[in-house]
């Protein structure tokens, strides 16, 4: 139903609109046998018409041209020259459809050459044979007069064209109009101008024909509008030339009529021809290098990703808005969004999918956010929002709330769907900071500390600063650390439940400051993991962890296997496992008694890398342990597969297994599971002799913690190797 009534709009505007050109065409220029007109404005419709909307609008054509011609002519006639010019019209969407790429806009230097030389005179030359044919058949066209009857009708058609069809067909693109105030005065005093000259030349130049006035007024003032108006400027212009002309020419010689010289009709067609066409090509080239400057802006200021503002036009906006604000007596909230998740999509399914993630979220922000509001992408999965806005506390808190849920609801991607979610730090000016870059950082901090928290979105405070700064110090600290020896490693031994003997080690590493101050690793090993730090602190570790075990086994000792943690960011290091063939070789540890603890999360974020990873340590003789096991998010069936040799139990089940049904059943569960799977397993964090008598019921391998011995220096531990500890 919707498109039956768009046909008969289409048919019916084309039709009203052709016959009102046709009729304005046949009384100001009507010249051989009142019928051909120097200037067929109708044309213009035809061409435009079926250029805009395809075939759609031919019957319109059809109808409209008889409508028209049956004013002057019998019916049969008048329909056959309404076919000539349906024809016509089809032809030109047909020939545009070949001659592909072309713009209707005419905004290309190849559009235009491909109407201007082709479509309308091919168009227009279909019209004027039939017409010309069907006139000299019906008696009404002498011979005489045919060919010059031909040339009007052709020249005519083709110059309605171009008068007429470019300015419907630009005026999509009125947006690259100039809208100062002076652009308009300068655009008023253009046409004020064109009429004044023509006037002057055609009463005071004689002789002065108007194909002259063409060449020396209306052109220089086409191809003025051109340079300075773009290519609908200069539509506009040799639109309003044509009326200006003719109407000096009908006031001052009665228009154009079979009185008027053939010369001066062609001449006069030929002229305007010629300024149509320079300003089209003129305009079009113009239009063309603005194009290439929008896009080399584009490249410049744009994400060419997402398409969004990049950070360069990030920060230069958010520094116009600040002044901005500051004149208007406004707030501006600074929303700085990292997403969730979206690194572990990236790494498993590949950059393209990452890609295809930012894209969406791009579109989600923008869709969720006001026009007056502003987006960027800062780099990588990073986003910052910037809202101007009257001072109100909290006023970003809506706008925060509503992206995040937008962006945590799932997508489909290739047949799989995905959900990620995002965290949002928000400052605010004047409160929080006066200049752009302190406001960015302070959101910056805020966002961190959303994530830490999980709480969706926070606001900058002052503690979060002190907290920064603190961070700051220890992480320039722990980088001086390594390099003046202030690591140490303390040892905590492993226990079989069964015979009561030590059969490992876990190295734990400890900082002691030059202040003399010892710092946890609660402290300072979430800083080296953030800063990237952890890569060599972890290669530290397995290399004083080795020369510790080399250093008891050449004192005559009998020491245990030992086992140092790989953090996830070190366990993801490439080089990991010729920095362990390294320091093996070179500590001259033996391999066998060397074991490695990775967290469950981080085995089973990447379980493809994963599995030939754990293969490559295998294979070096390591033993491989999955840490924290029961807090992470582990596939049965991927664990089954991956080379490992124990299970460690995390010690939040472990302080429950007493208290908590559901803890001690995990607990079993685990206990199981492992031994299904022909794994060892180790309760880690046992604190008390009835945790350690409920781990001995279910058959657990191994346990460590306080209830055995705390974590201890190389050289207290080392008297535990040949100790036996009563397991009750």
């Amino acid at each position: 139903m919707a498109g039956r009534r768009r046909f008969v709009l289409i048919v019916g505007l084309t039709a009203l609109a052709y016959w009102l050109a046709a009729f304005v065409s046949l009384k100001i220029s009507t010249y051989v046998v009142g019928v051909a007109a120097a200037v067929w404005l109708a044309a213009g419709i035809a061409a435009f018409a079926s250029l805009r909307f395809g075939m759609v609008a031919v019957p319109g054509v059809l109808l409209g041209s008889f409508a028209a011609n049956s004013m002057i002519l019998p019916p049969a006639p008048a329909l056959a020259i309404s076919c000539g010019a349906a024809m016509g019209a089809a032809l030109m969407p047909w020939l545009a459809r070949q001659l592909n790429p072309f713009s209707s806009a005419l905004d290309y230097v190849g559009s235009v050459a491909k109407f201007a030389l082709v479509l309308a005179p091919l168009g227009s030359l279909t019209s004027a044979v039939v017409g010309t044919l069907t006139l000299y058949g019906y008696s009404l066209l002498p011979l005489e007069q045919f060919g010059r009857a031909f040339w009007v009708w052709w020249l005519g058609d083709i110059l309605g064209i171009y008068l007429l069809a470019p300015l419907l067909l630009t005026a999509s693109r009125w947006d690259l109009l100039p809208t100062s105030r002076r652009a308009r005065i300068e655009g008023l005093v253009l046409i004020l101008a064109m009429l004044l000259l023509t006037r002057l030349m055609l009463q005071y130049v004689v002789p002065m024909r108007p194909a002259e006035i063409v060449l020396f007024v209306m052109l220089p003032g086409v191809l003025w509008a051109a340079l300075r108006f773009s290519i609908t400027g200069a539509s506009l212009a040799i639109f309003l030339a044509a009326p200006i002309l003719l109407g000096m020419a009908l006031v001052s010689y009665g228009g154009i009529n079979p009185t008027t010289t053939p010369q001066d009709v062609f001449g006069l067609q030929v002229s305007m021809i010629v300024m149509a066409m320079g300003g089209l090509f003129v305009a079009s080239a113009l239009t063309e290098r603005r194009y290439s400057e929008m896009r080399l802006d584009m490249l410049a200021n744009h994400d060419p990703l997402t398409g969004l503002p990049n950070r360069s036009y990030f920060q230069d906006f958010l520094g116009h808005t600040l002044a901005r604000a500051q004149r208007e007596k406004m707030q501006v909230s600074l929303l700085f969004i990292d997403l969730d998740r979206f690194k572990h999509i990236n790494d498993s399914q590949g950059h393209e999918v990452g890609d295809q993630v930012l894209r969406i979220v791009a579109g989600r922000l923008d869709e969720q956010l006001r026009a007056d509001d502003f987006v960027a992408r800062l780099g990588g999965d990073e986003f910052a929002v910037v809202l101007m806005h009257p001072s109100t506390s909290r006023a970003a808190s809506r706008v925060a709330r509503k992206l995040i849920q937008a962006l945590s609801e799932s997508f489909k991607i290739e047949q799989r769907r995905y959900a990620i979610g995002a965290s949002v730090g928000i400052s605010v000016y004047p409160d929080d900071a006066q200049d752009a870059n302190t406001l960015l950082r302070q959101a910056d901090l805020a966002m961190y500390q959303a994530k830490q928290r999980r709480s969706g979105f926070e606001y900058y405070s002052d503690e979060l600063n002190t907290r920064a700064q603190q961070q700051l110090m220890l992480e320039n600290g722990l980088r001086q650390a390594l390099d003046r020896k202030e690591l140490t490693l303390v040892f905590q031994p492993k226990v079989d439940l069964a015979s009561g003997r030590v059969v490992g080690l876990e190295a734990l590493i400890r900082w002691m400051s030059r202040s003399g101050s010892l710092v946890g690793p609660g402290h300072f090993i979430p800083v080296a993991e953030e800063t990237g730090l952890i890569v060599p602190i972890g290669r530290w570790v397995l290399r004083a962890a080795c020369e510790q075990w080399v250093a008891w086994r050449d004192a005559g000792l009998a020491p245990p296997p030992v086992a140092v943690n790989l953090s996830p960011r070190q366990f993801g290091d490439e080089r990991l496992a010729d920095d362990i063939d390294a320091i093996v070789r070179e500590t001259g540890m033996d391999s066998s008694y060397l074991q490695v603890e990775v967290t469950e999360s981080a085995a089973m974020e990447n379980p493809e890398r994963t599995f030939a990873m754990l293969d490559a340590l295998r294979q070096r003789g390591l033993h491989v342990y999955i840490d924290d096991f029961g807090t992470g998010y582990s596939n049965l069936g991927q664990l089954k597969r991956m080379p490992i040799d124990a299970l460690k139990i995390d010690k939040s089940l472990i302080d429950d297994v007493l208290f908590e049904g559901d803890a001690a059943e995990i607990a079993t569960a685990v206990i199981r599971l492992a031994h299904a799977l022909n794994m060892r397993v180790v309760a880690e964090g046992v604190e008390t002799p009835e945790q350690m008598a409920f781990l001995k019921a279910r058959d657990c391998d191994e346990i460590q913690g306080f209830v055995v011995a705390r974590p201890m220096p190389p050289d207290k531990v080392s008297a535990l190797f040949t100790q036996t500890f009563l397991m009750v």
